[in-house]
Order: structure tokens, then sequence, then C-alpha cells
């Protein structure tokens, strides 16, 4: 009656494990990322008896998850997709409401501004309507500033946002390689059968992964995962992790780039193969949506500039003699510098203007400064313009002094090409600035330029020519100020319809997915305890066979006696 008395203690020993595992399952319904559980018998190995086998009993093969590997990599896909909508909408709407609101928009005191000019314009000897005029134009200025000041906050959070989410990978990073090297250890000592708490644990890193950029996972042979993230860049090889590290963009300080490292090494930059989750969204918000905005907003900033003040100049003010007076700051309309690489090795410096030097007083090149930026490579005595934009490049044969080349409407000057070094960087934003850049020129009112003709107060044809500016096509693509930043307006609008709605789409994606994948791996309470009544029916069982098989040793000790 040995026998019995194994296979009696086999099956409780069986059912005892299954309720631990059941227990388990319970205690964890709650934990975010756990998958069911569920213990493998198996009979054990029976016994021959001469002629025949008698069985052994049972014993538990493994414990193993509820678990699907394209269901868990669709939900980690999707995560990554409906943070990065998410991300960017937010980001979108906010710009959006920028350009939207009445009390803060430039176009409410676009209209104003030009209100003004009619007033004086039927009053062209008073000084109130004058001053209006200037506290208008203030006012103006103040909504430029304004705007580029909130695009300059947005992409500081940006940054903000890059930084820490980069830090938060390379805590998952070190977490996932960690948990590699303890699967891999159990994988080998188990013969192929690690803990799910820890394939679990890893499985939920990699999705709180994915929702800080696009992740790609590998599954190895001893039970490790390789992560790869962006476009396939590898994040964790084995029990290896590599890290993102930060760094200011040598051409646009303001702007971050991003490198991968292992160890020692020096990082290499990743920056436009990051994709996905909330890194990704951060680089595809400030390209496509602040740096955007802030490149339209300069664009009418400058182009308001240069025009109206090549008109003002033509004009007389109430007193004034002479001429050639700007009303607002021309700095707007004078694009900053290409600015030089750090790591350059050479010393030309090359300077910009929107205006034909040649000419002051045509102001024909306004309207073709597109808004976009670009990077000025030198190589073989050529300086290339590679709009960042739509990818278009420009190539100019360069060589002597005070050169002259144009770019989309904005002239550089190359003080001396013989000081370029191979391979020489600058970076050039024509209007990325003016915002912050715009301001008034004039304080007293006598000297707005109302009259074409010197001395003659009551004269205002100079001033119908301001106000026939606001509806004639200046700017690039032949539009004039209000019809430029209604098109902006409707940009960034159409951008933040999109993104919502992807946001929403991707949202309803996620929550199938994670059904899907919770159908599979879920605790079900209710399963769950009726399994509890199943192993501790089969426990009592099991107590029995060793009850009754101990009742029948004794009947036969005592038969021997």
């Amino acid at each position: 009656m040995a026998d019995a008395f194994g296979i009696g203690t086999s099956a409780l020993s069986a059912r005892q494990q299954a309720i631990k595992t059941t227990g388990q399952n319970i205690a964890n319904v709650n934990t975010e990322g756990y998958s069911r559980q569920r213990v493998e018998f198996v009979t054990r190995t029976p016994e021959n008896a001469g002629g025949y086998y008698i069985g052994s009993g049972t014993e538990v093969s493994s414990v193993s998850r509820s678990y699907d590997q394209f269901l868990q990599t669709d939900f980690q896909r999707r995560t990554s997709s409906a943070t990065y909508f998410s991300s960017l909408a937010q980001t979108a709407g906010r710009v959006d409401e920028l350009f939207a609101d009445e009390a803060t928009g430039i176009g409410p005191a676009l209209n104003e501004f030009f209100n003004s000019l009619e007033a004086v314009a039927n009053s062209p000897t008073t000084l109130p309507e004058r001053q209006v005029m200037i506290s208008q134009a203030e006012t103006l200025a103040q909504r430029f500033d304004y705007f580029d000041s909130r695009l300059s906050e947005f992409q500081n959070e940006l940054n903000v946002k890059i930084s820490t989410s980069a830090s938060d990978v390379n805590q998952y990073a070190e977490v996932i390689a960690e948990l590699n090297g303890q699967i891999s250890l159990q994988n080998a000592q188990t013969g192929g059968n690690p803990s799910p708490d820890l394939l679990d644990r890893r499985d939920q890193a990699v999705t709180e992964l994915s929702a800080l950029i696009a992740t790609t996972t590998q599954a190895q042979d001893d039970g490790s995962i390789n992560v790869f993230i962006g476009k396939g860049q590898p994040l964790v090889i084995g029990a290896s992790p590599s890290r993102l590290d930060i760094q200011p963009d040598p051409l646009q300080p303001n702007r971050l780039n991003i490198f991968v490292a292992t160890g020692d090494q020096q990082g290499v930059e990743i920056t436009g193969l990051m994709d996905g989750g909330e890194i990704g969204a951060a680089l595809a918000a400030y390209d496509d949506v602040i740096d955007q905005a802030r490149r339209d907003i300069g664009t009418l900033a400058a182009g308001l500039t240069i025009t109206f003040n090549q008109v003002h100049r033509e004009g007389y003010g109430l007193t004034s003699p002479t001429n050639g007076l700007d009303f607002f700051d021309p700095a707007a309309g004078k694009p900053a510098d290409p600015a030089a690489q750090t790591s350059n090795l050479g010393t030309a410096s090359i300077t910009a203007i929107i205006d034909d030097p040649l000419n002051p007083a045509d102001d024909g090149n306004i309207a073709n400064v597109t808004g976009d930026n670009y990077r000025l490579d030198y190589s073989g005595g050529n300086l290339t313009a590679l709009n960042l934009t739509t990818g278009e490049t420009q190539s100019f044969a360069v060589a002597g002094t005070n050169v002259q080349i144009e770019v989309d409407g904005v002239t550089l000057t190359i003080d001396d090409a013989s000081l370029f070094a191979e391979g020489d960087t600058y970076y050039l934003s024509p209007t990325g600035s003016a915002a912050a850049n715009f301001g008034v020129n004039l304080s007293d009112p006598n000297l707005i330029a109302a009259a074409q003709d010197p001395n003659a107060p009551g004269d205002n044809r100079n001033m119908q020519l301001l106000i026939g500016l606001q509806d004639e096509a200046t700017l690039s693509g032949e539009a004039s100020y209000n019809d430029f930043y209604t098109n902006a307006t409707s940009k960034i609008a159409v951008q933040t319809r999109r993104a919502n709605s992807l946001a929403e789409t991707e949202a309803s994606l996620l929550a199938s997915a994670d059904s899907r994948r919770s159908n599979l791996a879920g605790v079900n309470l209710e399963e769950e305890a009726a399994n509890l009544i199943r192993f501790q029916q089969a426990f009592q069982a099991a107590a029995q066979v060793i009850a009754t098989a101990r009742d029948v040793f004794d009947v036969l000790i005592r038969s021997t006696e």
C-alpha cells in the first residue's frame, strides 16, 4: 500500500500548489500587468508491476501564465501610438487656442490697428487719432511678443518632457536588463520555466517604455529579450542596457538632441529616428506645431514691418519737412545672421537681410520669403542651403569677398569665402526671431507720415496707401496680412483636429487591444473561486486516499499478528 500513499501524497501536494496559484491569482486581481497563472499537471512515471503498469500519481510540471505574444505586442504598439497622438493633440490644442483667442490673438489686434489708420485718414490734422494709432500699434506689438513668449514656454515644456522621459527610458532599460538576467538564469535552472511573475514584470516594463517611445522586442533562446526603440535603435541587448543622453543642438541651442550610448562609449545621435510615445510626440510637436507657428508669426511680423515701413518712409508727418522715418522697429524685418555650428573650423561669417541691399526701397523680396529654416553646408567651394521643412536644396559656388547669394528672398553676404573650412555648417532662421523683435519705432504722433508732401497737414494720401496694404498681397504665397494670419490659424486648426481625431481612434484601438489581452490574461474572480472549490475538493479527496490507504495498511498489519 506504499504506492497508494505515494499517489495520495502526490495528489495532495499537486492540489496544494494549485490552491497556492489560485490564491496568487486572486491576490493580484488588481495588479497592473499581471497575467493569470495556471498549474500544469502531468502523471508521474508508472511503476512496472510485472506484466502491467500501475500509475504512481501526479506532479506539477510547470506554472504557466495565460499569455499570447501577438496580443501583448499589439497592446504595446497601441500604447505607443495612443500616447503619441494624445500628447501631440494636447500641444497642438494649446497652440490652436493661442491663435483663436480673441483676447490675445494677433488677427483682432491687426484689424484694430488698421481701423485706427482709417481714423487718422479721416482726420489727418488732429493728434488724438494719431495717438490711438500708436497705441494700437503698441498693442499689436504686445500680441506678437505674447505669442513668441507663449511658444517659447511651450518649447521649454517640451524640452523638460524630453529630458524627463529620456531619464525614465534609462530606468526602464536598466529594469528590463536586470530582469533579463534573472529570467535567463531561471530559464537555465528550470529547463525553460522561468517565473511567470518575472515575465509579467518585464512585459509591464516594456509596455510602460512603449508609452515613452515606440518599442519593439526580439525574443532570445535563453529567455531574455532584446529591446529596440524608435526606428530600430538597440536599447537593451540581453542583460546590457544602453542609455539616452540629452544634449543641446549645436545649431539651435534651444532644441535638444537625443543620443544613445552604452557604457563609456560616445553616444550616437538618433534624434531624427525617434518615433512614437511621449518623446516622439514632443519632437513632432516642436517641428510641426510650435516651430511652424513661430515661423508663420515671424513671417507676418517681418512682412508687416518691411512693407509698412517702406510706404511710411515715403510720406511726411504733420511738422516734419523730411521723410524716411520707419513706423515699426526695423529689427523685426532684419533676420538673424546665420549661426555657425560650434564645431566649425572655419571663421567665415555670413550676414542676412530680406530687403535688397542694393535697393532698400524695394520690398519685393519679402514675397519670396517662405518662413522656412535652412541648414547651410560648405563643401568643395560650394555653399548648399537645405530647406529643413521641404528637404529641397540650393547650391551656390562661392569665392572671393562680399559674395552675393539669395535663398528664397533672403540675401546672404559672405565676408570672405576663403575663410570657410571643409564641412562648416550654419543655421538660418529668417523669421524665427521677428515676432520677438516686433515693435513701434515712433512715439511722437506728429511724425506719423500721413501726407505725401512735406508741410501739408491735411494731406492723407500716404495714409491711404498704408491702409491699402491691409488687403495687398505682399507676403509669401501672395497673401495679405489678414489672409496670411488666417491661413496660419487654419493650418494649426487642421493639425489639431487631425491629432484629436487620431488620438480618439488610437485610444479606441488601445482599449480594444487591452480588452483582447485582458480576456486572455486577466483574472476572473468567479472563475478563480470555482477553481478554488474544485482544487479544495480534490485536496480533500487526496487526503481521503491517504486516510483509506492508512486504514487498509493498519488492517493488513493486524491480520499478520
